[in-house]
């Protein structure tokens, strides 16, 4: 039974729920706006995922901490950051209190214990070799597996593999800086600093959520799709709510039919036409394994309000989300709402990847070949960040990148699934066509990058993408550009991001909070 613990929020004492995710404690709360923007607008959770900084706050004294990766325990202390500096990308020397970072030296290091992870740590290990694998999450497992309590029944055998197999988590850590055979990563939680020394690594980052700006994208209340699904696995009760699940892609069945099951009254609205979905039922019927998967999904949506050929054009409300606006064929609706959870489709995450000298392709992946090795020697990709296929896939290329990292050869049976894999992810990426109009729903006023408060006005006249983040700091806030990149007028824009650490921002000790304020 979960317990109920006393947590502090700006000098106020509050009640919540042990191993709950801080972010969902703070909206449970009632907490909708967890920091505000340079400009003083209110901001909320986004992500839930690590990846767009909007939650953080200081937590017992340490300024910059996501509270999406941090559970809630007895006596947690909470200022929420709205009115302090900017926090500093470079991480202090040493990381917390100055001191020489610990050392670890193993044969394999992975970074991210998603399913493609796991199922690469776990085969390297029961083959031999020393295996340390990084997460930044408050449990093993991914997004996907990602469990308060007990892990899901699918997560089980790769978490039990791992532990027999002595496999090292350090779990709660976020690789922010490395080069080959050689890794810097820091606790979520405090900056505490850790040097891994390896000789092979496995990249197996995932994916992050696609966001498109259009008005009032920027109200507390909005969130992403996948950000609706990890804040209830983190303990957001939604029982009661009446929630908008819209976008595109196969997260949103998954996401409404959790919402669902979790006792909200759940609005489904998807902006590709049933004609391009239908594309899906060759590939369907040549993937026996997603059949039932698929069937049970579909008879768990029975009954719910849907959409198709439908998009948000604007959110409304204030201080945090009241209604929405749903353009239909028959045209447009404004839906009183508690909840708007957005996105669409997956982006895979490759700059850690790219981070570390490997190439990534035009279309957005790492490359690899067919052992997951990629462009620099001795580092091997896995998962989503080589294309977004699903969680077999991503088991899959992990078993391959693993057992090709201690120098043995996969089977061919293997090899053969990986490469039916992508055909599968193909399919879905096709299905799901982005309508041209998304990309034109924000203009003028309308915030383009959060973190800098850039609006679509003030990049209107800019051509590349060196002018926007000289000029206008576009992409040079905590989130390092992982939610504004996707915006159509950034895709637009010439030149090419580089990628340079830290790869995301280390907490840090923030000695003198009074005087801050």
């Amino acid at each position: 039974m979960t317990k109920a613990v006393r947590i502090t929020v700006d000098g106020a004492s509050l009640l919540a729920q042990e191993g709950q995710s801080l972010t969902a404690a703070l909206m449970m709360a009632g907490v909708s706006a967890i920091r505000k923007s340079p400009t003083g607008e209110a901001r909320g959770a986004l992500c839930a995922m690590g990846s767009c900084h909007e939650c953080r706050a200081t937590v017992d004294g340490v300024r910059g901490v996501r509270t999406c990766l941090v559970p809630v325990k007895e006596g947690l202390r909470v200022e929420r950051e709205m009115k302090l500096p900017r926090l500093p990308l470079e991480p202090s020397p040493g990381g917390e209190g100055g001191d020489s970072p610990q050392i670890i030296e193993t044969g394999l290091a992975v970074i991210g214990a998603g399913p493609a992870g796991l199922a690469a740590a776990c085969v390297a290990a029961e083959l031999g070799m020393k295996v340390v694998i990084i997460d930044e999450s408050m449990g093993p497992g991914g997004r996907i597996w990602s469990h308060r309590h007990d892990p899901p029944l699918a997560a089980r055998n790769w978490l039990e593999r791992a532990r027999e197999a002595g496999v090292l988590k350090l779990q709660g850590y976020s690789v922010f800086s490395g080069q080959a055979g050689e890794l810097d990563v820091a606790r979520v939680t405090d900056g505490k600093r850790v040097r891994i020394r390896c000789q092979s690594m496995v990249v197996a980052t995932g994916a992050r959520e696609r966001f498109l700006p259009f008005p009032g994208w920027t109200l507390p209340g909005v969130v992403g799709a996948g950000a609706l699904q990890s804040l209830i696995k983190g303990g957001l009760n939604i029982d009661g709510r009446r929630v908008l699940v819209a976008g595109t892609g196969p997260l949103l069945l998954a996401v409404a039919r959790l919402a669902k099951e979790s006792g909200a009254e759940v609005i489904l609205a998807e902006q590709s036409s049933l004609v391009d979905r239908s594309s899906l039922a060759i590939p369907l019927l040549l993937s026996p394994s997603r059949w039932k998967p698929a069937r049970q999904l579909l008879k768990a949506l029975g009954g719910m309000e849907r959409y198709s050929s439908s998009w948000v054009t604007e959110a409304r409300g204030g201080p945090a989300l009241k209604e929405v606006v749903l353009r239909t064929p028959a045209g447009d609706r404004v839906m009183e709402v508690d909840g708007l959870a957005i996105g669409y489709g997956l982006i895979p995450e490759t700059r850690m990847a790219a981070g570390l000298g490997c190439d990534v392709e035009s279309t957005g992946t790492v490359r690899v070949d067919s052992l997951q090795q990629t462009s620099v020697p001795g580092i091997y990709c896995a998962g989503e960040p080589t294309g977004i296929a699903g969680c077999e896939a991503a088991i899959d290329e992990g078993l391959v990148a693993g057992i090709a990292a201690v120098g043995k050869t996969p089977k061919a049976s293997l090899l053969a699934r990986v490469r039916r894999h992508r055909f599968w992810g193909q399919a879905l990426e096709d299905a799901h066509p982005l309508r041209e109009e998304l990309g034109k729903l924000a203009h003028g006023s309308e915030i383009l990058c959060r973190c800098e408060d850039v609006t679509v006005g003030d990049v209107s006249e800019i051509s590349s993408i060196r002018e926007a983040r000289l000029i206008h700091r576009v992409g040079m806030g905590p989130c390092q550009g992982r939610v504004c990149e996707s915006a159509a007028l950034c895709q637009s824009l010439s030149g090419s991001d580089t990628i340079r650490p830290p790869w995301t921002v280390v907490p840090g000790e923030n000695q003198d909070m009074s005087s801050a304020r």
